[in-house]
């Protein structure tokens, strides 16, 4: 149903759809705007205070492949963040290490494609252990590459962009219902496309 207002002193006007009369009867009234109840879908990843929500880091001062093992080594791991005007183009980039365990605990608990999805925040401290904060901002993991035998992570890419930027996500999409679905369980396959 579609509702244009022309300005608050002039009345409505409506352009309504031609429903049907039984449609018409179940349709709530024009002037109620139900609240849309949101819940946590069951068996999916919900925020837990047990996994901290920030994630803390130290800065690097250089950056490279030797570089990178030795902070490996010491179970930190190699990161960066983009720090970008728009959101898209262009744009200063920090180095800096995160606990490997902390990451590892994020992707195991929410998912890749869940992690790569949600805001985390991020506190640069000059060391782990230290009260001190550096920096504390909002970023979002564009990147994540994990080793291929034990998927410990290798290299964490982060985005941080001011509150109105629009930014592309690829956000998880969850298809309930497939198993009871009449046309999956006679054998035929679903397929996705997107836009």
């Amino acid at each position: 149903m579609l509702r244009f207002y022309h300005s608050p002193t002039l009345s409505r006007v409506l352009l309504l759809r031609r429903f049907s009369s039984a449609a018409t009867a179940t349709a709530p009234p024009l002037d109620s705007d139900p609240e849309p109840s949101f819940s946590y879908l069951e068996g999916f990843p919900r925020p837990d205070p047990k996994f901290a929500e920030t994630i803390l880091a130290i800065p690097r001062s250089i950056s490279g492949k030797n570089i990178s093992v030795k902070e490996r080594k010491v179970g930190r791991t190699p990161s960066i963040v983009f720090e970008q005007e728009d959101g898209q183009h262009g744009g200063n980039k920090r180095l800096i290490s995160v606990r490997t365990n902390q990451v590892r605990k994020l992707v195991n608990h929410l998912g890749r494609s869940f992690f790569l999805s949600r805001l985390f925040d991020l506190e640069v401290r000059s060391e782990f252990e230290s009260g001190d904060i550096v920096e504390k901002v909002r970023v979002l993991p564009r990147k994540i590459h994990l080793h291929a035998g034990t998927d410990a992570p290798l290299n964490v890419t982060f985005i941080r962009a001011p509150s109105h930027a629009l930014l592309k996500v690829d956000v998880p999409l969850v298809f309930r219902g497939e198993d009871v679905c009449p046309g999956l369980r006679k054998g035929t396959a679903a397929r996705l496309s997107s836009f």
